[in-house]
C-alpha cells in the first residue's frame, strides 16, 4: 500500500531526494506529494506521519508556502522551464528545511527539457525534493527513470475508498447513509480524487445529513434523466433526431457535460470489453467497430469540451459522426454473432442430424461472421482453411500452414471456433485440422481482408516456418 511504502521511506535516516509517483489519473499521486512536503518540513513528525498542526504543516496545507513549488509538465514542458525551475532549486528555502519541487504529468515534457531535468536530480542541492508524478512511465527517459525512487499508485478497490471518505465524513461530521455512500463510491470509478472532489459537492448542495434519495436526486441533476442504456437503444437504432432532442432538453436544465460523458465512456468500455469476451456485462447490440468507434469520438469530445462555449455541442458533434449518412437499426449486431459465444444455446450432437460437408462448406461465411467479432485472428486464420470431411463428431479442417494450425488449436481458439460452429449449424461440432500437402492449392475461401492488417496481426507472433510471415499472407490471401 502507497501509505505504507511513504510511511516508511519518511521513516529512514536519510530521505532520498528524488521520487517518481506513477500510476492512473485521480490515484493520489498530487495529493501524497504534498504529505511528503508536509512530512520533509515538519516540526513535529511522528512515526513518518507529519503533525498537521504544526506552522510549516499548516502552510502546505493552505497552499500558501513559498518553498512548495507546483508544476504542471503538460503545459510548462520546455526547457527553458526547467532552466527556470533550476534557477529557483539553487536558491535556498524562504522558510523551510527543504524546499520541494512537484512536477505533474512529468511524462510531457520535451528531450532536451529531459536533459536539463536529468543534470539536476544528478546533483541535486541540498535542500531540495523532487517529486515527479506520472500517468505514463513509459515516456520518461531510462536515464531519468534509473536516478528515481519509484512509488506506484493504483485505482483504490471498495475498501480502500470507503475508508478514504469515512475519514472525510468523520473529520466534517457529516450523516451520510450507507446506501447513499455505497452509490457515491459507485460513481467514483476507483478515483480518490473524483470520490472527494464529489463528495464535497453533494456536502455543499445537500448538507449534514445526506440520504440515499438526495444523493440520487443530485447525479440525475449532474447527468439528467437520459441514461446511458437508452442512449445505447437509441444510437442502435440510428434516432440521430432523438438523441440531439433529448441532448438540448439536458442542456436547458443545467447538466454538467463532461460527468455525463466520463460515465458514457465508463459503461461503453465495459461493453467493448464483454465484445471481446472479457467482463460479465450483457452484451451490446451495436455492432463492436461502432463500440469502438464511438469510444474514439467521446475522448475527442472531452478534448474539445474546454474549447467551445455550447457545453453539448461537443457529444452531440460526436453522435451525428457516429450516425452519419446510416440509417435507422444499421448499428444492430447481426443476428449470427448477436449474444456471447459463452451463452450460446443448448444445441445437439451431431450424429443425431444428417448434416454433409457440402452445407459447411455453403454456410462457410457465416461461421466467419459468427467467430469475427469475438477474434479478429481467428476469423483470419479460419478464411485460410476449408472444411474438408466430417469424420464422426468432428469437422476435418485443411489448413496450409503449420503456424496456423497451431494457432487454431489452441485452446482459447478452439473453444470459439467451436462455438461459433455450434451457432451456425446447431450442433455441437468439435474439429481438427491437417496440413495440406499443397500450399500452392487454391483456397475455396477467398480473404477480403487486407493483406497488410493480416500480416501485421502474424507477426505479433512466432512462427515455426522460416519463410517471410509477409509472404505466407499474400499466398493465402492474394
Amino acid at each position: 500500500m502507497v501509505s505504507r511504502s511513504l510511511k516508511k521511506i519518511m521513516e529512514g535516516k536519510e530521505v532520498p531526494q528524488s521520487f517518481l509517483f506513477a500510476g492512473p489519473k485521480g490515484a493520489g499521486k498530487t495529493s501524497a506529494a504534498r504529505i511528503v512536503a508536509r512530512a520533509v518540513n515538519c516540526s513535529d513528525i511522528k512515526n513518518g506521519e507529519p503533525c498537521g498542526k504544526c506552522d510549516n504543516c499548516k502552510e502546505i496545507l493552505k497552499g500558501s508556502s513559498l518553498d512548495v513549488i507546483e508544476m504542471d509538465a503538460a503545459s510548462n514542458r520546455g526547457i527553458e522551464d526547467i532552466r527556470a525551475l533550476k534557477d529557483k532549486a539553487y536558491l535556498l528555502p524562504s522558510k523551510l528545511a527543504k524546499k520541494v519541487f512537484i512536477i505533474d504529468e512529468v511524462h510531457m515534457l520535451t528531450k532536451e527539457a529531459f536533459n536539463a531535468l536529468l543534470k539536476l536530480i544528478e546533483e541535486p542541492p541540498m535542500h531540495t525534493i523532487f517529486i515527479l508524478c506520472t500517468t505514463d512511465e513509459g515516456k520518461i527517459p531510462e536515464t531519468v527513470l534509473s536516478r528515481l525512487i519509484k512509488v506506484s499508485f493504483h485505482k483504490g478497490n471498495r475498501e480502500e475508498l470507503k475508508s478514504s471518505l469515512k475519514r472525510v465524513i468523520e473529520g466534517e461530521k457529516v450523516v451520510v447513509e450507507e446506501e447513499a455512500l455505497e452509490l457515491i463510491i459507485n460513481k467514483s470509478d476507483g478515483s480518490f480524487r473524483n470520490l472527494q472532489k464529489m463528495f464535497n459537492e453533494i456536502f455543499l448542495d445537500i448538507g449534514e445529513k445526506i440520504s440515499q434519495k438526495e444523493v440520487i436526486k443530485f447525479f440525475e441533476g449532474r447527468t439528467g434523466e437520459y441514461t446511458a442504456e437508452e442512449l445505447e437503444e437509441d444510437l442502435t437504432e440510428g434516432e440521430t433526431k432523438i438523441i440531439l432532442s433529448r441532448i438540448e432538453k439536458m442542456a436547458e436544465k443545467g447538466v454538467d457535460f463532461k460527468t455525463f460523458r466520463e460515465e458514457l465512456i465508463g459503461y461503453f468500455q465495459e461493453k467493448l470489453l464483454t465484445a471481446y469476451g472479457v467482463g460479465d456485462k450483457e452484451r451490446s447490440k451495436m455492432e463492436t467497430a461502432d463500440l469502438e468507434k464511438w469510444l474514439g469520438l467521446l475522448i475527442v469530445a472531452g478534448k474539445q469540451e474546454k474549447d467551445v462555449s455550447i457545453d453539448q455541442l461537443p457529444l452531440e458533434l460526436a453522435v451525428v459522426e457516429l450516425l452519419k449518412g446510416k440509417n435507422p437499426s444499421v448499428l444492430r449486431t447481426s443476428p449470427l454473432d448477436k449474444g456471447d459465444l459463452k451463452k450460446t444455446e443448448k444445441v445437439v450432437k451431431i450424429k443425431d442430424i444428417d448434416l454433409a460437408i457440402e452445407a459447411v462448406e455453403r454456410d462457410w461465411g457465416k461461421v466467419l461472421t459468427t467467430v469475427k467479432p469475438f477474434n479478429h485472428s481467428v476469423e483470419a486464420f479460419l478464411r485460410a482453411a476449408r472444411p474438408k470431411v466430417i469424420k464422426g463428431d468432428r469437422l476435418v479442417l485443411e489448413v496450409f500452414y503449420p503456424f496456423h494450425k497451431d494457432k487454431l488449436e489452441e485452446q482459447k481458439n478452439r473453444e470459439i471456433v467451436e462455438k461459433g460452429l455450434g451457432m451456425v449449424f446447431g450442433v455441437e461440432m468439435a474439429f481438427e485440422c491437417i496440413l495440406s500437402k499443397s500450399k500452392e492449392k487454391p483456397l475455396v475461401i477467398k480473404n477480403d481482408t487486407p493483406v497488410e492488417e493480416i500480416s501485421a496481426n502474424l507477426t505479433t507472433e512466432k512462427t515455426a516456418e522460416s519463410g517471410d510471415i509477409y509472404d505466407v499472407a499474400k499466398q493465402i490471401f492474394g
